[in-house]
């Protein structure tokens, strides 16, 4: 049996087992600002993006809505009428997005059939997590539901394109989570958590995959050391 490793102050996980459970789904949004880089940012464009794709009466999707917070600032941005569909695979992050008031679907994205027509969608940190056939038939799924014109926003943590530039920027990452007050022993305990849990890809990959599946134009609209974020147009 593993043993309990912390990750952060509050945040116990084990390794090769990392859950957003009740461990850490009620430290989640302090954990995320300090292990992402430029994590409010990403927020304030996912919902931005919104007013180029949303219209009256219009779904916007959230895959792997966590606490919520995508939807609520896209919910206080606009006055017109959406339907917002949260999905989750997490009861502790569903009870945290319902402190804020959004009601989030408890969801296994990897076994998601019934998508419904929908003008914008996010995905934020999300991809990554799945493994990658059901990954890949997820990003066909969202590909082929998404109204023509609509649009995803997409962000994922990525593989450098080479191994020299994926050893610094990976060295540069723990050095960001360092300056952000993680201690070295939570970063080195987060990646022995992540072990087999984790899928990322390059950003090649990524893109050809998006391209595979339908989505006419895909744009690079974010990259800071490991993470990049796409808007992708069907």
């Amino acid at each position: 049996m593993n043993a309990d490793i912390e990750a952060d102050n509050g945040i116990t996980t084990e390794a090769s087992n990392w859950v957003f459970d009740e461990h850490v789904a009620p430290h989640f949004d302090e954990h995320v600002r300090k292990s992402v880089p430029e994590y409010d940012r990403v927020q304030e464009l996912a919902a931005t993006f919104s007013d180029w794709f949303t219209h009256p009466d219009c779904t916007v999707l959230d895959f792997g809505a966590a606490t919520g917070e995508t939807l609520r600032l896209i919910r206080e941005r606009h006055r017109k009428a959406l339907t917002l569909i949260g999905y989750d695979n997490s009861q502790a992050m569903i009870a945290q997005a319902a402190n804020k008031g959004i009601e989030v679907t408890f969801t296994d994205l990897e076994r998601l059939s019934d998508i419904p027509p929908f003008a914008y969608g996010v995905a934020l940190y999300t991809l990554q997590f799945l493994r990658p056939q059901a990954r890949q038939q997820l990003v066909y799924q969202i590909a082929n539901t998404i109204e023509r014109g609509g649009g995803l926003f997409v962000v994922e943590k990525v593989l450098g394109s080479y191994p020299t530039t994926q050893d610094i920027i990976q060295q540069l990452y723990w050095d960001m989570k360092i300056s952000n007050g993680l201690t070295p022993a939570q970063v080195i305990n987060k990646a022995h958590a992540l072990r087999g849990c984790m899928f990322p890809k390059t950003i090649a990959e990524n893109e050809a995959e998006f391209r595979a599946a339908g989505f006419s134009q895909i744009e690079l609209v974010f990259k800071d050391l490991q993470f990049c974020g796409w808007l992708l147009i069907r």
